[in-house]
């Protein structure tokens, strides 16, 4: 500040101190400071409070060459820009300064009015008196210098300063007479003063702060605030020490559980939380700052370690005493306890209404419209919260249920709430109806009642209890049988199916052990690997072998599954169990019939090859017994050789006849003839010691290959005779007709009911091991010594029967015998004959093509029909038999061809020849064939047909009589 404004504030102060007149000192300091200013006019306005509606000015002075025309006490209407202006000055703590277009405080016919104009101005702050506004005017555009300002501010101080001390004089005149009257009352007063200050139940803290102050002072006048901060940053560091704790009452003493003054003020930094020593920092800033009153929240330690929460209100004593500050605290612990229960139950309220699995309403008892709603009142209805509150109760119910509901709230309200209300519908948006059931409550809040109804959903439960009950419905009627036990093994539950099955009742098994059911027939480390792998809470699935009650074994497919609960323990074990005995029946004839189609296949694969090499041998045979003569030994020899190929002719044909892949000539015939004829033959091949006797029942008839039944009488004979093992004993043959039922034939390999004829060849023997009766049939399966039998015995009767539509059965006892039943349809009593001729070795004449990709059964052939007086033409080679007949037709008189050939098999030449020459007779001759069969032949237009091997005389017979056609 210059040594011109220090001698201006001193003359100022000197003409402010020598007017006596309160109003006097107020002019006289505007005079003064308009002329130091050198301003156009200076003015006091009063009041200066924002809800005034108008003010007055007072004081004013203007320069003689710019007068202005408003009045020395003109009322100035307080309108919004001018009440704006009052508040921006009563928010500032230092002078404002204003560039405006026109002067505020002058008339409009004031000369400077049109111009711009500068205004300085602050608040004075009386104490004893409502503010006033300090103001400078110049219409010009001026910038205020920093000493101009503060120049102006400590002018305003210390006219706020006289006026104040005047007011205080006129105020301490007028009461000094009453002085003397009153000494003592004040005396008493500063008593009860110090005693309200202790014994008040607030705990108060007086503070010097004028060493703060003054240090404030200090840096304020210190012109390095740009570089070192704020004021407040410049001595909150020391601040600690420039503040002093004067007095404490006893309720501080008290709450912070100190000993006496001194105890506390040496012990302040043990009542020092984090949170208070940033609050202490607030109020020092806030002091620094000018603020005379203000509350904070913060919390403190006392000496014994408890926390505390308390409320600070921080008061600045008016001056003189302006440097002393008044603390009262406020111990608000408990009330903080309370508001974070209060917090914290309204929080759960919160989650609750939020998280809650059911629909929450609060509804107003008066109105009956909804208050609150939650989240999954929302889902329930289908409509938004905001469509919600405000709504009536019976908009959420049909309308048929309205008046229930009234009558409902009517109880609710008198108290009259009585649980849980079920069968109860609500009505979302869509119109859909949905089940719930209800509980109420009521509260009264501020003398309104409030009902709270909580609605919980049925839907779902009411489908669980649906799908229980057709659960239960599904184990009552379920086919299969169903078994629940506890933990431990012990039977409490078996559905109908179960006794169905068994034959044991629910009071035989309930409370057992299902080891009773047990067959014998199973392991018991199956046993114990099952209950292992259940208890360890895995699924178990397999085949067992139980028995009913009434002792008959039976096969179960068993699923067990155990049961847990909600903490993942096993409560009890579900066992599902199907009975499968006819299923395994089945199971085992489709793996026999398969095995037998292997078989088979397999047969058929070499059969044509070795009837081809049979062909060869057994006519070569023949020719050369004709040509041997009287050479009894070469003829003897050449006999073994046709006997050995015929034997070996008859083991293909078994073979094939087991896998059903040979041509049946099939007839309606009686069985019974055929029986006796394979008794008669056998009496005389058997010992004495064997007894054979028949039963004959039934002359029924059958369809079937007469060959074939010979076939399959004979090996089930011989199977018996090979059971008896050279001991006397006996072989009973029985000849029956039956009636099967429907079930009857499914036991029976799936046989449909209806009249059979049964073949039952029973014996004494050494019977059958049961572990070998599910293999009899199979091809090569023997039990007998290496000398006994092929094993294709059996095979045969099984492949013959199933082919004719039948089934065979076997029943045997180790040591006591076995007894074979074949069962055939039984067709009407019709009779048939069959046309049976016989083959003779015929001479003719005719010119033959014959082919054959087999050299040696070419040869064999074309020595045979040149002996029956043929003329042959032969080739290898199909392709170039072709050739031959196209340049040869019409000399031709009969092709021979064979089935299997490389190039063009007989079938595809006998369609070209035909092509060529329909009316040609084609004799076709194969090993094996399962594209052409006897009677496939026929209807194709071959003329004839012959299997290998056959014999000089068939080939010559068959020739004869597809020439003599």
């Amino acid at each position: 500040m210059g040594t011109v404004t220090i001698q201006q504030l001193k003359l100022l102060t000197d003409i402010i101190e020598q007017e006596e007149n309160v109003d006097a000192k107020m002019q006289a300091t505007v005079n003064a400071v308009r002329d130091f200013f050198s301003v156009n006019n200076a003015w006091l306005l009063y009041p200066c409070v924002q809800d005034t509606p108008s003010c007055r000015r007072l004081f004013f002075s203007c320069r003689s060459d710019a007068p202005c025309f408003l009045e020395q006490d003109a009322v100035i209407q307080v309108d919004s820009g001018l009440r704006t202006h009052f508040k921006e000055h009563l928010e500032a703590e230092q002078p404002l300064t204003f560039q405006d277009e026109h002067c505020r405080m002058c008339l409009e016919s004031c000369p400077g009015k049109k111009e711009h104009c500068s205004q300085l101005s602050m608040i004075l702050k009386m104490k004893n008196d409502r503010h006033w506004l300090f103001g400078l005017c110049d219409c010009s555009i001026r910038h205020w210098s920093r000493d101009e300002r503060d120049l102006f501010q400590l002018a305003g101080e210390r006219l706020q300063h006289a006026y104040d001390t005047v007011r205080l004089m006129e105020t301490i005149q007028r009461d000094i007479a009453k002085r003397q009257k009153v000494e003592s009352e004040i005396l008493r007063s500063e008593q009860r003063f110090r005693s309200l200050f202790q014994h008040t139940s607030i705990s108060l803290w007086m503070l010097d702060v004028s060493r703060l102050l003054v240090a404030a002072g200090r840096s304020r006048s210190d012109d390095s605030r740009e570089q070192t901060g704020s004021v407040a940053d410049n001595v909150i560091v020391p601040s600690h020490e420039l503040i002093e704790i004067v007095d404490v009452n006893s309720v501080t003493l008290e709450l912070f559980a100190a000993h006496d003054k001194e105890h506390l003020l040496s012990s302040l930094g043990d009542i020092i939380s984090e949170n208070s020593l940033s609050t202490y920092t607030t109020i020092v800033h806030a002091l620094l700052n000018g603020k005379t009153h203000f509350t904070l929240e913060t919390d403190f330690f006392t000496l014994t370690g408890r926390p505390l929460v308390v409320i600070l209100n921080v008061d600045v004593l008016p001056p003189p005493d302006a440097h002393m500050v008044l603390i009262s605290v406020t111990d608000i612990s408990a009330r903080k306890k309370i508001e974070e229960k209060l917090f914290d139950s309204r929080e759960q309220y919160r989650l609750l209404m939020e998280n809650s699995s059911d629909a929450i309403f609060l509804f107003d008892a008066q109105s009956l419209t909804v208050l609150e709603a939650n989240p999954k009142a929302v889902e329930l209805t289908g409509r938004s919260i905001d469509q919600l509150i405000g709504l009536n109760q019976k908009e959420l119910h049909p309308a048929e249920d309205h008046d229930f509901h009234r009558r409902l709230f009517r109880e609710y309200i008198q108290g009259n709430i009585s649980g849980i209300t079920t069968n109860i519908t609500v009505l979302h948006k869509s119109g859909r109806r949905i089940p719930v059931q209800i509980s109420a409550s009521t509260t009264t809040i501020k003398g309104r009642t409030i009902i709270q109804r909580i609605y919980h959903d049925l839907s779902e439960r009411i489908v669980e209890e649906e799908q229980r009950r057709l659960l239960a419905t599904a184990v009552e009627q379920s086919e299969e049988s169903v078994v629940i036990t506890d933990p431990e093994g012990t039977i409490e539950y078996i559905n109908p199916a179960y006794t169905r099955t068994t034959g044991y009742s629910w009071q035989e098994v309930v409370g057992k052990k299902p080891g009773v059911f047990k067959s014998g027939k199973m392991p018991q480390y199956l046993y114990r690997l099952l209950w292992q792998d259940i208890t360890a809470g895995k699924v178990w699935q397999g085949k067992i072998i139980n028995k009913k009650k009434t002792g008959i074994l039976f096969t179960e497919d068993v699923i067990i599954t155990p049961v847990k609960d909600r903490q993942g323990k096993i409560s009890h074990f579900v066992a599902v169990k199907r009975d499968i005995t006819r299923q395994d029946q089945l199971e085992n004839l489709v793996r026999q019939s398969q095995k037998m189609q292997a078989i088979g296949t397999l047969a058929g694969g070499i059969a044509h090859d070795f009837n081809n090499i049979l062909t060869a041998i057994l006519g070569f045979a023949e020719l050369s017994v004709i040509l041997c003569n009287d050479n009894t030994l070469l003829k003897s020899n050449l006999s073994e050789i046709i006997t050995a190929s015929e034997r070996a002719g008859k083991l293909i044909d078994q073979i094939l006849t087991f896998s059903r892949q040979t041509e049946k000539n099939v007839s309606s015939l009686r069985v019974d003839p055929i029986v006796k004829e394979v008794l008669k033959l056998l009496r005389a091949s058997l010992p004495a010691n064997i007894e054979i006797s028949t039963d004959i029942r039934s002359k029924a008839m059958v369809r079937a290959d007469p060959t074939q039944i010979h076939q399959v009488v004979m090996n089930l004979c011989t199977n018996a005779y090979q059971a008896l093992a050279d001991q006397n004993g006996r072989i009973r043959v029985t000849l029956d007709s039956v009636l099967l039922a429907p079930h009857e034939g499914v036991d029976l390999g799936n046989l449909p009911a209806g009249e059979y004829v049964t073949l039952t060849v029973a014996d004494n023997g050494r019977g059958i091991a049961r572990e070998h009766l599910n293999r009899i049939f199979e091809p090569y399966f023997t039990t007998k010594d290496k000398n006994e039998g092929t094993g294709l015995g059996l095979s045969v009767v099984h492949g013959i029967v199933n082919d004719h539509g039948g089934a065979v059965t076997v029943q045997s006892i180790p040591g006591e015998g076995s007894s074979f039943t074949v069962y055939l349809p039984r067709i009407p009593d019709t009779e048939l004959r069959n046309n049976v001729g016989e083959v003779e070795f015929l001479i003719g004449e005719g010119r033959v093509l014959l082919v054959d990709d087999e050299q040696q059964i070419v040869d064999y052939e074309v020595q045979t029909l040149e002996k029956a007086g043929y003329v042959t033409i032969a080739s290898t080679s199909s392709v170039e038999a072709l050739d031959i007949f196209k340049k040869q037709q019409e000399m031709l008189d009969l092709v021979i061809t064979d089935m299997a050939m490389p190039e063009m098999t007989g079938l595809q030449l006998f369609k070209e020849i035909r092509k060529i020459r329909p009316d040609i007779p084609v004799l076709l001759c194969t090993g094996y064939s399962e594209h052409v069969t006897a009677e496939s032949s026929t209807k194709i237009g071959i003329d004839g047909y012959l299997a290998k091997p056959f014999t000089a005389e068939q080939l010559a017979g068959e020739v004869h009589r597809l020439l003599s056609k």
